[in-house]
C-alpha cells in the first residue's frame, strides 16, 4: 500500500523534529528526570508537530514499549465519550510504565465533557498521562488550561521547512527541485504538513521538480496572478483585474485565501522596494530571476510609499468586509476595480 510522504518522513526522534527547540529540550530533561506531570497540553497552528511531539514524548516516557492512545476529539467530544476514556484511564497499560492518551483537536470537546474530564486531571492514577493537542487552546477551559503543563508549538523558520523538502527530494530521487522547494517553504507559512503535501501533488505530476513544472500543479500557489494584478492596479487595467479575479473564482481558488495571500505579497513587495533583498522577504528565489516589471517598477517608486499604503488599506477592508460575504467574488472586484480608478 502506498504511504504519503508525510507519513514516510514523520519524525521518529527529537532530533528529526524542525523547530520547536525549547519544548524539546524541556520534554528530554523530563525524560532524563522521569519526573512526568499527569496532563500537557501542546497547542500551535496545523501542521507543525503538535501531535508528533506528543507521540515522541510518550514513546520515551515509556521506553519505545507499547503505544500511547491516540483519540479523535472532533468525533469523540461529549460527555459520554470522556466517561470512557476516563474509565479506561483508570487501568493500568498492559505494557509500559504509563498509560498514555493523546487527545487530539481537543478544543472540539463540549462543556459538559470537560467537567467529566476535570476530575481525572486533578486526581488521576499514577500510572496514567493524558496529553491534549489543539490548534485553538482559547476554547478550552481555565479550569483546564490552569491544570495542565502548555507548550505553545511555534511555526516553523521556513528555511528548515526548505531544508527538509530538499531532503525529501534527495531521499526520493527526484530531480530540479530547488526553486520548488523553496517556493512551497516560503508559501505554506511555516506549516510542514501543507509543504510536503503540496510537494508530493508536484511529484505526483513529475518527479521532475521544475519550477514550471510545479506552478502548473499548485496555480493556487502561484505569483503570477499577484503580479498581475498589481500591474493592472498601477497601469489603470481594470479588464485585466476583472479578468484575473474571474480566472481565480472559476478555478476553485478560496477568494479569501487570495486576499490573505495578497495582503502578504503586498506587504513583502514593499520591503522588497525599500530594502532592495529578497532575502528578507517572503518572496520565492526564483522570482529573482525573472524580468519582472513589477519588481522594478516597485523599486522606482519606493521613496514614495502611498500607493503601498492604499494597497494594503484595500486589501484590509477587502479582508473585513468579506470575513461572513457569502459572495465574495464580487465583493473582491469591486473593490479593486474602485482600487484601480482612484489610484
Amino acid at each position: 500500500m502506498y504511504t504519503s510522504l508525510a507519513v514516510k518522513y514523520r519524525p521518529q526522534t527529537f532530533e528529526e523534529v524542525c523547530g520547536q527547540g525549547v519544548t524539546i529540550t524541556i520534554l528530554k530533561q523530563a525524560i532524563a528526570q522521569h519526573k512526568f506531570k499527569n496532563a500537557y497540553l501542546f497547542a500551535g497552528d496545523s501542521g507543525c508537530g503538535k501531535t508528533t511531539l506528543a507521540r515522541l514524548f510518550a514513546k520515551a516516557i515509556n521506553n519505545g514499549i507499547g503505544e500511547p492512545i491516540e483519540i479523535d476529539a472532533a468525533s469523540n467530544n461529549g460527555v459520554d465519550n470522556v466517561r470512557a476514556i476516563m474509565e479506561a484511564a483508570n487501568q493500568r497499560a498492559l505494557v509500559g510504565e504509563y498509560k498514555v492518551f493523546i487527545i487530539d483537536e481537543c478544543h472540539a470537546i463540549t462543556t459538559q465533557g470537560w467537567q467529566a474530564f476535570l476530575k481525572g486531571i486533578e486526581e488521576p492514577p499514577a500510572y496514567t498521562i493524558f496529553m491534549f493537542c489543539t490548534t485553538e487552546p482559547s476554547k478550552l477551559p481555565t479550569t483546564i488550561l490552569n491544570r495542565v503543563q502548555r507548550y505553545n508549538i511555534t511555526k516553523i523558520p521556513q528555511d528548515q521547512v526548505v531544508a527538509r523538502l530538499n531532503y525529501i527530494c534527495a531521499q526520493e530521487g527526484f530531480s530540479n527541485y530547488n526553486l520548488t522547494c523553496d517556493l512551497l517553504g516560503k508559501v505554506t507559512n511555516g506549516c510542514m504538513r501543507d509543504a510536503i503535501t503540496y510537494l508530493e501533488q508536484c511529484a505526483s505530476y513529475s518527479t521532475n521538480m521544475d519550477i514550471e513544472n510545479a506552478k502548473q500543479v499548485i496555480s493556487q500557489l502561484s505569483y503570477e496572478p499577484l503580479f498581475k494584478i498589481t500591474w493592472a492596479i498601477l497601469g489603470r487595467d481594470t479588464g485585466t483585474i476583472l479578468t484575473e479575479v474571474d480566472y481565480l473564482y472559476k478555478n476553485g481558488i478560496d477568494i479569501k485565501a487570495f486576499v490573505e495571500n495578497y495582503l502578504s505579497f503586498s506587504l513583502n513587495l514593499e520591503k522588497y522596494a525599500i530594502f532592495k533583498d529578497l532575502s528578507i522577504t517572503n518572496l520565492p528565489e526564483y522570482l529573482a530571476t525573472e524580468d519582472n516589471p513589477v519588481v522594478q517598477h516597485t523599486i522606482d517608486l519606493a521613496p514614495n510609499n502611498d500607493w503601498f499604503n492604499l494597497l494594503v488599506d484595500t486589501l484590509l477592508t477587502i479582508k473585513q468586509e468579506i470575513r461572513y460575504d457569502q459572495n465574495s467574488y464580487t465583493t473582491v472586484a469591486a473593490f479593486l476595480v474602485r482600487l484601480c480608478r482612484n489610484f
